[in-house]
């Protein structure tokens, strides 16, 4: 068994138009919209303009390749493995967007790669380090559609536009994370033109839809070319996910580790399936989801609001920053309990729920899961003091 990298060992050496597309391939190229393009790939202004595969290792940032913190090591390993394997290095990088909206609430990133046997692949990014991400990532519990998925929609169209010429055009689009679910909507609400030109749809472990919003949307229509897959102990993929049709795989890793891309299992050229259909904690994601989808609007948007005052205090902008400042916690309790205070009765019961969730499904066993749901009741006893 192996990983995306011992893939790239074993069939980098086969073309596209020899090997045709694998979901292993959906994952990579996937995975390559987290990487920092600013600068190197032209964005949809400057089309046709592209950039050459074996081109990009020369032209990159070495201290800021990636926009994600875990993994860095790997990372570099992958993609110099892509980048110079005869299976994707004449594939061509073009129309990249990376916007950030503090103001807005919005953070969206995507990339096309032209594949070099006449497809082509829409690429979505998922959440990065920045913080601003994560808020978005909360509001899509409550306010479907966010500016992202808007944007993933424009986005597809206009890529479509722009590659009108080609003949034949065949469109593979995909995401990890939150990208999952921006190549889900976006093929849900693009022009019916370009969604005939979908061959397929790689959601890797993205959270699902609100059921109210899913009533609104033909999800039928791309049902059939829809991959989701979601790692045993994922807890990301099956957030919000009302649907069944997603295909469970192993991870060397267990809980939100899972989430990881590089720690999926590969068999080949394909996942390592796992024994059971279903999440391994799927009764702790249904009870999650059910608060979710319990709630109004206004108590879910009151939640978050109350929830990223609390982590403005810490002054971070990024997950990274956010841990580095994470020893200074107790310092700042004191503003942090104002913030608290503010909250009604039933939003401290939702934020603490919350709490003692992603310690569960974080931990690595039950003597940790003990250990991090008393550290949280002593913080509780001390704001409710």
């Amino acid at each position: 068994m192996g990983d995306v990298i011992s893939y790239i060992d074993e069939f980098g050496g086969y073309t596209f138009v020899e090997k045709p597309m694998t979901e292993i391939d959906g994952l990579i190229l996937s995975h390559l919209s987290y990487y920092v393009y600013d600068g190197i790939v032209p964005p949809p202004e400057e089309a046709p303009a592209s950039v050459e595969f074996n081109d990009l290792e020369h032209l990159m940032d070495p201290n800021r390749f990636i926009s994600v913190k875990w993994e860095e090591e790997k990372n570099r390993i992958l993609f110099k493995k892509v980048v110079n394997s005869r299976r994707y290095r004449s594939a061509k990088a073009c129309f990249y967007v990376h916007e950030v909206n503090s103001d807005h609430a919005v953070q969206f990133g995507a990339v096309t790669f032209l594949l070099g046997n006449g497809d082509v692949f829409v690429s979505f990014r998922g959440t990065d380090d920045e913080l601003i991400g994560w808020k978005e990532d909360f509001y899509m519990a409550c306010r479907t559609p966010v500016g992202a998925q808007l944007k993933s929609a424009e986005y597809l169209n206009h890529t479509a536009a722009l590659l009108a010429k080609k003949k034949k055009l065949r469109i593979y689009i995909g995401g990890h994370s939150k990208g999952g679910n921006l190549a889900v909507y976006a093929a849900m609400k693009c022009d019916d033109a370009v969604r005939r030109k979908i061959a397929r749809i790689y959601d890797m472990d993205g959270p699902g839809f609100h059921p109210e919003f899913m009533k609104q949307l033909d999800y039928d229509c791309i049902k059939d070319k829809i991959l989701k897959i979601v790692p045993d102990e994922s807890f990301v993929g099956v957030l919000m996910e009302t649907r069944q049709d997603y295909t469970v795989i192993k991870s060397t890793q267990i809980g939100v580790s899972q989430h990881v891309t590089l720690t999926w299992k590969v068999d080949g050229d394909h996942f390592e399936r796992a024994k059971e259909a279903e999440p391994v904690r799927k009764a702790l994601y249904e009870r999650i989801n059910q608060w979710i989808f319990a709630m109004s609007r206004e108590e879910v948007d009151a939640f978050i609001e109350n929830l990223f005052r609390i982590v403005e205090i810490t002054e971070a902008k990024t997950l990274t920053e956010l841990k580095t400042v994470m020893p200074d916690f107790p310092k700042k309790l004191r503003s942090i309990g104002l913030e608290y205070k503010n909250m009604d009765e039933k939003t401290k019961q939702i934020f603490w729920d919350i709490s003692v969730f992603v310690a569960e499904v974080a931990a690595a066993d039950q003597q940790e899961r003990i250990r991090q749901s008393k550290m949280i009741e002593k913080i509780r006893q001390k704001l409710d003091m």
